[in-house]
C-alpha cells in the first residue's frame, strides 16, 4: 500500500494527522509519499518508523515527522542558499562526522550530534535553484530499525 501526503492549502492539519494515523496501522513495509507543493519535495519512507506528524511552518517550506524516542524525519525545500553553505550548517551540528560527501548536485553528511543522536543529512539541487533537503535524526536505541532504511529513504529525495 503506498499514500501520499501532499499539502494542500484546504486540507486541514487534523486531516493529514488521519492518513497518518491510518498509515501507521497498515504492514510495516507500507509507505507514506510526502511531497511539499511549494517546492516540489518529494520523499517516501515506511509508515512504522514515523507515525506523528507535526504542526507545518507557515511559509509551506516542509514538513517534519516524528517516530519512537524522539526519531525525527525533516523534509524541505529552499531556494537561495548554497550547497556548500548547508553542508556547512550540516557539519556544524556534529560532534562527529562519519560521511562527508559533497557534489555538484548533492550531498550527504552523517554522523552524531552532541547528544549522541544519529545524523544524516542530504540535499540535491533541483530547477530555479531549489534545494530539496532531508534530515533524519534518531537516538542509538533506534539504530536497528532506522538504519536499514535510511538508504532507501534518503535514495527517494526528489524534486523538479
Amino acid at each position: 500500500m503506498r499514500l501520499c501526503l501532499s499539502q494542500i492549502g484546504g486540507m486541514t492539519l487534523l486531516m493529514i494527522a488521519a492518513l497518518l494515523v491510518g498509515a501507521a496501522s497498515a504492514a510495516a513495509e507500507d509507505t507514506l509519499t510526502y511531497r511539499n507543493d511549494r517546492f516540489g519535495t518529494e520523499i517516501r519512507f515506511p509508515t512504522g518508523l514515523f507515525d506523528t506528524l507535526t504542526s507545518p511552518p507557515t511559509d509551506g517550506d516542509g514538513q517534519t515527522f516524528l517516530g519512537k524516542d524522539n526519531a525525527e524525519l525533516l523534509v524541505y525545500g529552499s531556494r537561495g542558499q548554497d550547497m556548500e553553505s548547508l553542508a556547512r550548517v550540516a557539519r556544524e551540528q556534529l560532534d562527529e562526522i562519519t560521511l562527508d560527501r559533497v557534489t555538484r548536485n548533492w550531498f550527504a553528511i552523517s554522523g552524531f550530534d552532541s547528544r549522541g543522536n544519529v545524523f544524516y543529512q542530504r540535499t540535491e539541487s533541483g530547477a530555479d535553484g531549489v534545494l530539496h533537503s532531508a534530515i533524519l535524526r534518531y537516538p542509538p536505541s533506534q539504530k536497528s530499525r532506522i538504519d536499514p532504511q535510511v538508504g532507501p529513504i534518503m535514495n527517494s529525495l526528489s524534486g523538479p
